[in-house]
């Protein structure tokens, strides 16, 4: 939580004259000073909230308005409160005054009885000072804000849910990849195949296309680089530099393709003798890097980019999959643009293929209440072998470790178990309203902050089809983020 103040210049002069400078000083009893809030604050009750002495309210004395720039958290109850204020001692009176839902007012004495709890939880209360002298008063708005959202819940909005971009009737499989600057979802209904691009998700309006892909073409293969398209044909490697419109053999024999680590493409081969050997295009110089024993070799997430503050070089790293055995795994592995290696000392919960990985982030809320953000990475989704997941798992450290998340951020009941989705982030720029995209039917939380914040970005996830349990597409596009990224931000 950020702490600032708004108080016009003069006013802070004028306080600090005579609060900082001269404790013996008094303010003309007929001057604006006289009736200034100098600190407002709630006092300590842990059965309503933990540290809530320490929540920091802001005063604008321009507008006479005290209120908390950063609103407590979803739930917290706001009915009972005993405001602290800080004003000049010797003012004639200060009366806090409680509009119920019925319409009548209930005005305490504040100077008689400052620990009676004030009830804020029907909106502003008004808070009355008048001058020493009776001769000038002043009447603040004072709020006490709370989240109407579960800030660190990660939503899912049905109303958001959108149908695949394709010109095919009955898609029965899709994947998308990610390049440089576009999205490109191939979606096929078994005879015909067909792109749609756009540079961002968000948009309305996708360029769709037919696609004539090479014969024997595995559209669980597509795949991308920074700057070019892939696929896999008859264990041949191909590759399309004009959004797949057309296609040129590399005339590599690949069996899997794990991503890109950059605009190097990374996949495997497996020889005669059932060895499985990492695969590079370009094609890197040299022998071919057999892989370790207990690597899946198909089946892993799309790997996630990112760079370890501690290594010299990026790495990517994947996700569960199936390993040459057979068998599932839950590990997580990473790639340094030289060799493989398993990173995971806690994996997932459960050996899934087919799973969702996306880079997120997460907050910490300490006991002062300031939130400091984190990157993470969520998986979700991916098959057991005999059914699809819906559990949400998080690592916060680049898939060393992963856990179960929070309830917050598990899907809801309406989001089927999927498997084989594809997700990716993008940012979005919010306004005081809603967001001006075809997802506006999505809510936006009610602002946290006043001028000057107009607009913002708010990252969102967008997972792309997968599977249901009944084995068919899930022609949809669901959009997921955080509530906290559509609260307005405090400044």
């Amino acid at each position: 939580m950020k702490k600032l103040t708004i108080l016009s210049l003069a006013s802070v002069l004028a306080a600090a004259s005579f609060v900082g400078c001269n404790s013996d000083y008094i303010p003309a009893e007929n001057t604006s000073s006289s009736v200034v809030v100098y600190s407002f604050k709630l006092s300590k009750d842990d059965s309503v909230l933990a540290h809530l002495d320490t929540v920091f309210f802001s005063i604008d004395l321009d507008k006479s308005r005290i209120y908390n720039a950063d609103s407590l958290p979803y739930g917290t109850s706001t009915e009972k409160l005993v405001p602290v204020i800080k004003m000049l001692e010797t003012v004639s009176r200060a009366t806090l005054t409680v509009t119920r839902k019925d319409g009548t007012d209930t005005t305490y004495n504040y100077l008689t009885n400052s620990t009676d709890t004030i009830d804020f939880s029907n909106g502003p209360v008004k808070l009355e000072i008048t001058s020493p002298s009776g001769t000038v008063s002043r009447t603040y708005s004072v709020e006490v804000n709370v989240h109407r959202l579960k800030g660190d819940s990660l939503t899912w909005s049905n109303t958001a849910r959108r149908v695949l971009p394709s010109s095919l009737t009955a898609p029965v499989a899709q994947r998308t990849v990610r390049t440089a600057d576009a999205v490109y979802c191939l979606t096929t209904d078994g005879s015909a195949y067909a792109v749609a691009t756009a540079e961002t998700p968000a948009t309305e309006s996708w360029d769709t296309y037919t696609a004539a892909l090479p014969a024997g073409a595995d559209i669980n293969t597509f795949s991308a680089t920074d700057d070019a398209l892939f696929i896999l044909a008859g264990g041949t490697l191909h590759t399309s530099a004009d959004g797949a419109r057309t296609w040129t053999s590399t005339g590599l024999t690949w069996n899997t393709i794990y991503g890109a680590y950059g605009k190097r493409l990374i996949g495997a081969a497996k020889d005669a003798s059932g060895k499985w050997f990492m695969q590079e295009y370009p094609a890197s110089q040299g022998a071919a890097t057999e892989l370790p024993a207990d690597m899946p070799v198909s089946g892993t997430s799309v790997p996630i980019p990112f760079s370890f503050p501690l290594s010299g070089s990026s790495q990517i790293v994947i996700t569960g999959g199936t390993l040459a055995s057979g068998a599932l795994t839950a590990h997580t592995w990473a790639f340094d643009g030289t060799s493989w290696a398993r990173i995971s000392e806690q994996p997932v919960g459960t050996a899934l293929k087919d799973m969702t990985v996306v880079p997120y982030f997460t907050f910490y809320t300490n006991s002062a209440f300031v939130a400091t953000e984190y990157s993470v990475l969520l998986a979700y989704g991916g098959n057991d072998g005999k059914k699809n997941n819906s559990t949400v798992y998080i690592s916060n450290d680049y898939g060393l470790t992963w856990s179960k998340g929070s309830d917050l951020i598990q899907l809801p009941k309406y989001v089927p178990a999927m498997t084989a989705a594809q997700a990716y982030v993008f940012e979005s720029t919010l306004t005081d309203s809603r967001a001006s995209s075809m997802w506006t039917s999505f809510e936006i939380a009610s602002s946290r902050a006043i001028y000057p914040v107009t607009s913002w970005d708010c990252p969102y996830i967008y997972t792309f089809g997968g599977i249901g349990d009944d084995g068919k597409l899930l022609p949809t596009v669901w959009r997921s983020t955080l509530n906290r990224f559509t609260f307005k931000p405090v400044q």
